[in-house]
């Protein structure tokens, strides 16, 4: 799962693929957010995900990021920006 965002609060949006056990395809999505910031387009890729994830009633997980404040972020919910407690409860 992935988000970007051109510039500092440009244009951003939110990708992801979803793989079997043998990294086989199963879907894969992208969302258009708007204006905002790196880590909300990053944490909105990462729910957009898990939301897809469950309705496949997905039993195990593997996450892959690349961002490092988003992962301590999901981990702790320390240094959490108030925008977004609201995705991160979620």
């Amino acid at each position: 799962m992935d988000g970007a965002v051109r510039g500092t609060l440009g244009l951003a949006g939110a990708s992801g693929v979803l793989r079997g056990d043998h990294r086989e395809w199963i879907i894969g999505f992208f969302e258009h957010l708007g204006r905002c910031s790196a880590i909300k387009a990053e944490l909105r890729a990462v729910l957009r995900g898990l939301k897809i994830a469950k309705k496949a009633a997905t039993r195990q997980l593997l996450i892959q990021l690349d961002s490092t404040a988003v992962v301590s972020m999901l981990m702790t919910h320390s240094l959490c920006p108030s925008e977004c407690s609201g995705i991160i409860q979620q």
